[in-house]
Formats: structure tokens, C-alpha cells, sequence
């Protein structure tokens, strides 16, 4: 069981992106709005929504009479730690990281044929990953090859990037439709303990289910979150530290990897709970649930 924590990206870690940030007008001090209008503000990488006609100098992020905020911009969408924004392309996309020193990256709510990871240190590749996002679910014969669904992996960790501390990070979707990531996490890399057998995998569903007088059922989809129970083994010298750090990260969204071979136990989220057994002098355990963000 390891997890990813996260580092805040920002301007300056952010050196290149293929994305415009042209997603709308840019905000401009003096200029009449209509309801409804929309702006971009590089300032804060964010779209702004006009909510009263008029004419006003100040800045959207400062002004909440007039403005609301509705999301980040297109090319930071990835970036802002949270789900269900996601960043989009009509081809492929690539941008370049400049975090620090970190030793994994995740890539969540990906849509790509493949993604290629490349890190260079003073002008030479140290590290290069592509990976196809071809699961080849359902293909066992030549019939299945030709004529099954194409089911493509929504999730992509890297865990074994070397440690350079100034190095940049460039990452490429590679698709010949339509492009997309929600989410971007790099940062350190702890290890919890082993994960044992037993772990239980699912989701918490927030779409509404009614039915009224007549025995008519109406479904209203909405967002859901992932939600996991991990037993793990834990060295008994080290539950201390193992407890220090899942304190220290009770309120921070972070990268949960039960198993990296399903994507279904990589989950950015929060523990809900978790408690440790000190069962013996070598081997404690420990029982973790997780639940993602929606």
C-alpha cells in the first residue's frame, strides 16, 4: 500500500502546455458585461461569470457581487486538485513540469490512446515511459480482436521516476479524437506497509432514486466516488510513523494505491478511517478505508 502525496503546481512549475488558455475574453477593467457573460482571469488561472450588468474595476476573484467563479481554465483543470474538471483537447496534448524533487506521478480520468512520460536532467533523457492505454479486455480470439469494444485504462501511476531535483517532467496524451485528463498528481512517495488479501473495492453512488404514488421509478444521475477497505501488514517498528503520517494527511486529498494493477484500488481521496492491530513484536495490521473524491 503506498501513497502519492501531492505538491501544488503552480505558475512556475508549470513551464510549457500545449492548451491555450484562451477558453474565453480575457477579464478587462472598464468594460460593460451582461449577465450571463463569461471572462477568463490569468491571475488566478480561473473563468468568471457575470452575475449583474454593468461596468466595474475591480478583478473578478475580488468583486463577488458581480462575479462568480465557475472553474479553472481549460489548461488548468488538471492541476487544481480536484475532480470532476477536467482538461480537454480535439487532438493530443503535452505539457512540461518543473515540480522538484518527487518520485511518482498519477494520471487520473485520462481519455488517450497512450501517454508517453519523458524526464530530462541538463538536456538528457534520464526517464522515458509510453505506455498504451489498450486494456485488451474481452480479446481472446481473432473474432474478438476485430469486432470487441476497444476498452482503454482511465488511470496511469508511475511509480519508479528517478530522484532529480531539478529536472522537468514532460507528459504527452497521444489520440487521434478527442483528448482529456482530470487529473494530475506528482509528489513523494510513501510506502504504508504490504497489502493483504481481502481487499474490498467499491463506490458510494449520489445519484438520486425516487419513485412516487404510481410505483414510477426516476433516476437522476450524479456524481459517485470510489470508496475502498485495505487490510495491510505493517512492520511493527514502524507503526508509529505509518500513524504520524496518515494523521498528518487527514484533511489533504492524496493518491491511494492498494494494488497497482487495478486501476479500481488507485484512489485520490482521503482515509475515512483506520485503525492499527499490534498483533505481534515483528507484524502489525492495519485496516484503512479510503474514499475518493467525487
Amino acid at each position: 500500500m503506498q501513497i502519492i502525496t501531492p505538491i501544488t503546481i503552480t505558475d512556475a512549475k508549470l513551464v510549457s502546455s500545449s492548451l491555450p488558455e484562451t477558453d474565453y475574453p480575457a477579464w478587462a477593467a472598464g468594460t460593460a458585461y451582461t449577465v450571463g457573460a463569461r471572462v477568463g482571469y490569468a491571475a488566478t488561472h480561473s473563468v468568471y461569470q457575470r452575475l449583474v450588468a454593468g461596468t466595474t474595476p475591480g478583478t473578478p476573484d475580488a468583486d463577488v457581487a458581480n462575479w462568480q467563479r465557475v472553474g479553472p481554465t481549460n489548461r488548468w483543470a488538471m492541476f487544481d486538485r480536484a475532480t470532476g474538471s477536467i482538461s480537454t483537447s480535439t487532438g493530443g496534448m503535452t505539457f512540461t513540469l518543473s515540480p522538484g524533487l518527487i518520485r511518482a506521478i498519477a494520471l487520473l480520468d485520462v481519455t488517450a490512446n497512450s501517454v508517453t512520460v519523458t524526464m530530462t536532467h541538463e538536456g538528457l533523457d534520464v526517464y522515458r515511459r509510453e505506455v498504451s492505454l489498450n486494456t485488451g479486455y474481452g480479446v481472446n480470439d481473432w473474432y474478438t480482436y476485430f469486432f470487441s469494444e476497444v476498452v482503454l485504462k482511465r488511470t496511469l501511476v508511475l511509480t519508479d521516476l528517478p530522484p532529480y531535483g531539478e529536472a522537468e517532467i514532460t507528459v504527452t496524451l497521444n489520440g487521434t479524437g478527442p483528448t482529456g485528463i482530470g487529473t494530475v498528481v506528482v509528489g513523494g512517495l510513501f510506502n504504508l506497509g504490504g497489502t493483504r488479501s481481502g481487499m474490498q473495492l467499491g463506490m458510494l453512488d449520489y445519484s438520486v432514486k425516487s419513485t412516487d404514488s404510481f410505483g414510477v421509478t426516476t433516476l437522476v444521475e450524479r456524481a459517485y466516488a470510489k470508496r475502498m477497505t485495505v487490510p495491510i501488514a505493517v512492520l511493527t517498528p514502524h507503526v508509529d510513523e505509518v500513524a504520524r503520517r496518515l494523521a498528518q494527511i487527514r484533511a489533504t486529498p492524496v493518491v491511494w494505491i492498494g494494488a497497482s494493477r487495478f486501476d479500481q484500488s488507485i484512489v485520490y481521496g482521503f482515509a475515512k478511517d483506520w485503525s492499527i492491530d499490534l498483533a505481534y513484536d515483528q507484524v502489525s495490521f492495519c485496516s484503512l478505508t479510503v474514499e475518493g473524491l467525487s
